[in-house]
């Protein structure tokens, strides 16, 4: 497949490591992978702080970087990044070219289950991994089953895309699924609120024993490794494709 690579500022300016591993990732899975000029911010910091025109001044020209790139996908891997771009694409432009943007936009973790799902990893990991089951990726591109909904069929695209690679263990913290206190603005808003929930996930995936808390959101990442260092926590953080890269 023909993918172009959505790297959020997020990512490219602070977890540039994780795009490098995205794009070696998808390489080695056999994909031709384009980057188009122009990115930048998704809009979520303006949005979240209600400042709209700002934000789509920002969101069009993120737009523009995709209309008429000839591409199968578009695969980001950041799922907050992604959410707030769809959204802020359908917000601020309508027309059919947004839209047909709009139906390509597709999470690493997504698109390696939904779409491309990855046969054999070449190498084994022998590491116990305790998975980062971020807000947005879970309630609002359905990668798992969150625990406040009953009576359903429960499913977590994480662990299926990462339980093919042989020799890794993974577990959860406790509170499997609540909030790492990152949230966007509200870490600057409600910093001491946002610090304390961070301190405290970071403790519980630091109790399992795992060597790394992995998760597919890099904001999330991010506040965690911040809080992990500053605890002197045994373990570390990583990014899905990361994991990923390194078993293909």
């Amino acid at each position: 497949m023909k993918i172009a690579l959505f790297i959020p500022c997020l990512v490219n300016q602070m977890m540039p490591d994780v795009a490098i591993a995205t794009l070696n990732l998808l390489e080695k899975l056999g994909h031709q992978v384009i980057f188009p000029q122009g990115q930048t911010c998704c809009g979520q910091p303006m949005t979240n702080s209600g400042c709209f025109d700002e934000a789509k001044k920002t969101t069009l020209k993120l737009l523009n970087a995709f209309k008429g790139v000839e591409c199968d996908a578009i695969v980001c891997p950041a799922a907050s990044c992604l959410v707030a771009a769809k959204e802020n694409f359908h917000e601020f432009d309508s027309s059919k070219e947004a839209q047909e943007v709009i139906n390509k936009l597709y999470e690493l973790t997504e698109f390696l289950h939904d779409v491309a799902p990855i046969d054999h990893f070449a190498r084994p990991i022998t590491k116990k991994i305790s998975l980062q089951m971020s807000c947005h990726g879970i309630r609002m591109l359905n990668l798992a089953t969150p625990t406040e909904e009953m009576g359903k069929q429960r499913f977590n695209k994480v662990e299926a895309v990462l339980g093919k690679i042989a020799g890794l263990e993974i577990v959860y913290p406790a509170r499997i699924d609540e909030c790492c206190g990152f949230g966007g603005t509200f870490a600057v808003d409600e910093g001491a609120v946002s610090a304390k929930m961070g301190k405290d996930k970071a403790q519980a995936h630091a109790a399992t024993g795992a060597q790394y808390a992995v998760g597919f959101d890099p904001s999330c990442l991010l506040h965690l490794d911040g809080m992990i260092r500053r605890q002197l926590l045994p373990i570390e953080t990583r990014h899905i494709a990361q994991i990923i890269n390194d078993a293909l």
